[in-house]
């Protein structure tokens, strides 16, 4: 279990709309990581294991080795992988000490199936950037901008 309030959980916007019951489910599921700089989160290419919700910290996104974004405390990496049973589509490699609220590939799961507001919540972060990455108008920060700063 990780030692995280919901309250903190309910902060992160794209967990803003959970009930306090769903933010202890979440919260009993994970565990806390933390990784030092220099330490991949995701590995592009490999099978997805891990959710990390960013509490602390900054990294970058990196995609066949060009940077495409930036991401830091409200951010969460390796859903894709996770969601799709694929690959990551990314490597995300910390750049300053991270605090991750982290649930493996069963856990995650076992939440979604539990509370699909979650899962839903999670998928409309996941369009918002997919839109934003096809969009002409993309940029780095709107594709992978912050979800303490979404709706």
């Amino acid at each position: 279990m990780a030692d995280i309030s919901p309250e903190v959980l309910q902060q992160v916007t794209v967990f803003s709309t959970c009930t306090p019951e769903q933010l202890a489910l979440l919260a009993r599921a994970a565990t806390i990581s933390e990784h030092s700089v220099g330490e991949e989160l995701t590995s592009q290419g490999s099978i997805g294991r891990h959710f990390h919700l960013l509490l602390e910290g900054g990294a970058v996104v990196d995609r066949s080795g060009q940077t495409i974004a930036t991401v830091s405390a409200g951010d969460f990496v390796g859903e894709i992988a996770l969601l799709g049973g694929g690959r990551s589509t990314a490597t995300v490699r910390a750049t300053a000490p991270i605090r991750c609220l982290t649930l493996e590939r069963q856990a995650f799961w076992e939440v979604l199936e539990a509370e699909p507001a979650i899962a839903l919540r999670i998928l409309e972060v996941v369009c918002r950037r997919l839109e934003q990455a096809v969009s002409p108008a993309a940029n780095l920060a709107g594709a992978w901008g912050s979800v303490f700063d979404e709706d």
